[in-house]
């Protein structure tokens, strides 16, 4: 049995990066999310530049912490997609390791969007 489906978590949009060569794998909610034809190779340095500058920094450290800690991460990202629509994201990522080692991070990418636009309106 593949992590994928060790790891079945409740919402469709799962994701998984095998560290030893940074490849993505990906539900076909992930690439909905990412306005991509399901399917299409992606690599991690494609898809980290659709993020913004400052969510990419942020992604950055909390993934480098992950990884030595053999820890996890939440955090809301602001993403550019190839239609040129900006969409806002929450990413969750554990670390799968072996032997004290990272070797997978794997987690969940969910539209929040909506959320985040009414919370700006609440405060504007």
């Amino acid at each position: 049995m593949d992590m994928m489906t060790r790891h079945m978590l409740p919402i469709q949009a799962r994701w998984q990066c095998d560290l030893s060569d940074d490849s993505l794998t990906w539900t076909d909610g992930v690439y909905d999310l990412f306005g991509l034809e399901r399917g299409t190779p992606v690599t991690r340095e494609a898809i980290v530049a659709m993020y913004s500058a400052e969510s990419r920094e942020e992604l950055r450290q909390l993934r480098a912490a992950a990884i030595a800690e053999c820890g996890s991460f939440t955090f809301e990202a602001k993403i550019r997609r190839p239609d040129g629509q900006l969409r806002w994201i929450r990413v969750t990522a554990d670390v799968e390791a072996e032997d004290g080692v990272a070797r997978y991070l794997y987690g969940t990418k969910i539209d929040v969007t909506d959320e985040i636009v009414a919370i700006s309106r609440q405060y504007a």
